[in-house]
């Protein structure tokens, strides 16, 4: 019974999909309106009843013919006329019907109809509204990944690209609370805000936080203003897209003036080690701790670039939980870790090697440090001058805005 009433709905909803399409509307309307003429006609003129009325009308209008013609002369010259205003329409409407299936207006509704279908049943889900370049991008790679993905955009076009690139797709104003709760916006656990416009983005993000207030929303912003705006209407973290293209194309610029040192001492030596690199016109960027029973080493972002943040980094060691993970991977690694570190001129690279030289101690290598490539050895220092295909460089770039409140589902956990 669950299953004859489930396929009702969807037949109904297809249908009344289908209708909602502007030229097939017009050609429901008009047909609706001929038969309602021709049955009033028949039913006055000839004093037909209703029923046979209607059915003359239809047997007309399809070319058929009657087998109970109209006996007045009146009702021959409505029949005359009925043909006349009747049959042309329908050659045009049908001919318009057709072409709106060419274009695809008609299948696109029936993409959507199915896709409503399948998104009442999807929990979970991230929903992007907007499908420009952005949008498809991100939906491109949440699909690599396994992700569900409903498309929102007012765009037809955009939408039936999103139904080709594989994702389902919601036609609709993105600030309208009908068209989010279509696209299941109420048990999504992401969504991602990423139209053209500021304003767009503002307003959609109130109804969203609104419909789903547990939601993990990332929202793009090309104004400073736009971008706080976003944060107060209730944005987890909101991305500045013009100095985010700036800060990519600024860490490979900065490729090749980086490169990795890897060294041996304890904890109690890192703040004069940061001070050296610092001094001779370094920036450390992150720290990696090799673990010999892990294939990768655990790297973890710094950014230290002036004596303001070697201090700001000693009062989170006076922190005694900090303090004591710390020294657990040192512990862990036998103090042996490696910093990537950008210089501004090229002299600076052995500038910062040979200060570590003489800063690090020579103590025996251990043998977790086997398997470093390194251009220069010396004690406890290894220098690899550059690392091909390396992440970027910059710190967390300052385009990425987040308010201070966590969440706790799973795009809530920040990864910093």
């Amino acid at each position: 019974m669950k299953a004859k009433v489930r396929t009702f709905r969807y037949l109904w909803h297809l249908l009344r999909d289908v209708i909602s399409v502007p030229t097939v509307k017009y050609a429901v309307a008009y047909v609706a309106a001929l038969l309602c003429l021709g049955t009033l006609g028949y039913w006055t003129l000839e004093g037909r009843s209703p029923v046979d009325a209607f059915y003359t009308t239809v047997l007309i209008l399809t070319g058929v013919g009657c087998a109970n013609p109209p006996t007045t002369p009146a009702g021959e010259i409505f029949t005359v006329g009925l043909l006349a205003v009747g049959l042309g329409a329908l050659i045009h409407i049908i001919s318009r019907v057709f072409a709106a299936l060419l274009r695809g207006d008609v299948l696109l509704r029936i993409k959507e109809s199915d896709a409503m279908a399948r998104i009442e049943r999807m929990r979970d889900h991230v929903v992007i509204c907007g499908y420009g370049k952005k949008g498809r991008e991100i939906a491109r790679n949440l699909g690599e990944h396994g992700f569900e993905v409903v498309v929102v955009d007012k765009d037809p076009e955009k939408c039936d690209r999103a139904f080709r690139d594989g994702h389902l797709a919601v036609q609709g104003d993105v600030t309208s609370e009908e068209t989010l709760l279509k696209a299941g916006v109420e048990r999504a656990q992401a969504v991602a805000l990423v139209t053209d416009s500021d304003e767009t983005n503002v307003f959609a993000c109130v109804l969203v936080r609104d419909l789903n207030p547990d939601a993990w929303i990332v929202a793009a912003a090309r104004s400073k203003t736009g971008a706080r705006t976003l944060l107060r209407a209730g944005a987890d973290e909101v991305v500045r897209v013009y100095e985010a293209a700036g800060i990519v194309i600024a860490n490979r610029l900065m490729d090749p003036l980086s490169f990795l040192v890897t060294v041996r001492h304890p904890l109690e030596d890192t703040f004069r080690e940061f001070r050296e690199i610092i001094r001779h016109g370094g920036i450390v960027v992150d720290v990696r701790y090799h673990i010999p029973s892990l294939p990768e080493p655990l790297v973890k972002d710094l950014w230290v670039e002036d004596e303001s943040d070697v201090k700001r980094r000693l009062e989170m060691h006076e922190d005694s939980e900090t303090r004591e993970a710390l020294e657990r991977l040192h512990r862990m690694s036998d103090d042996v870790h490696s910093h990537r570190i950008i210089v501004r001129r090229e002299e600076d690279k052995e500038k910062i090697v040979e200060a570590l030289r003489r800063l690090v101690p020579d103590r025996s290598r251990h043998d977790s440090q086997r398997g470093f490539e390194g251009g220069v050895r010396s004690g406890g220092v290894s220098f690899t001058p550059r690392l091909p295909g390396a992440p970027s460089s910059l710190r967390l770039p300052r385009c990425v805005l987040r308010p201070p409140r966590p969440s706790s589902r799973l795009f809530g956990a920040p990864w910093w």
